[in-house]
């Protein structure tokens, strides 16, 4: 991949999780399953928020940063175009959390990535905190599971 400027790769990650929104509310239509209706609803507003969430970063005080270039992005972040396959309808609540988590696990991988060869102590902390949102989405998730 060749350098990105974190303006970029920040709408790269909007875009992702805008995919997942949308993913999420095409299976909601097609599952039979209250439980997995539910979950999927929860999942949607989830990645609606961190959307917003990475676009807030967007604002004049952070302009600085977002005009930094990044020499490496990993391409969970750059090409989403697996998300589609990865969340099929599913016919089982755990069957979607596995989905979910191995998506999210990826993500995650990327943004800690993302925070080890950031050149600033503000970008590392960034991706850190993405990455620690996943995460806490795969907790609400696996604890959803738990309780089925």
């Amino acid at each position: 991949m060749p350098p990105r400027q974190v303006s970029e790769v920040l709408d790269s990650i909007r875009n992702v999780h805008r995919q997942l929104a949308k993913r999420y509310r095409e299976i909601e239509r097609f599952a039979t399953d209250e439980r997995i209706k539910l979950l999927l609803e929860d999942m949607r507003r989830r990645e609606d928020r961190f959307a917003a969430c990475v676009a807030g970063y967007n604002g004049n005080k952070h302009s600085k940063v977002l005009d930094t270039w990044l020499q490496f992005v990993p391409e969970e972040v750059e090409q989403p175009d697996e998300i589609d396959e990865q969340l099929k309808v599913p016919s089982s609540l755990s069957e979607l959390v596995e989905a979910t988590l191995k998506l999210n696990g990826s993500l995650v991988r990327a943004y800690l990535a993302l925070a080890k060869d950031a050149p600033t102590a503000e970008l590392q902390e960034l991706f850190a905190d993405l990455a620690s949102m996943e995460e806490h989405n795969d907790s609400h998730y696996v604890k959803a599971l738990l309780d089925e």
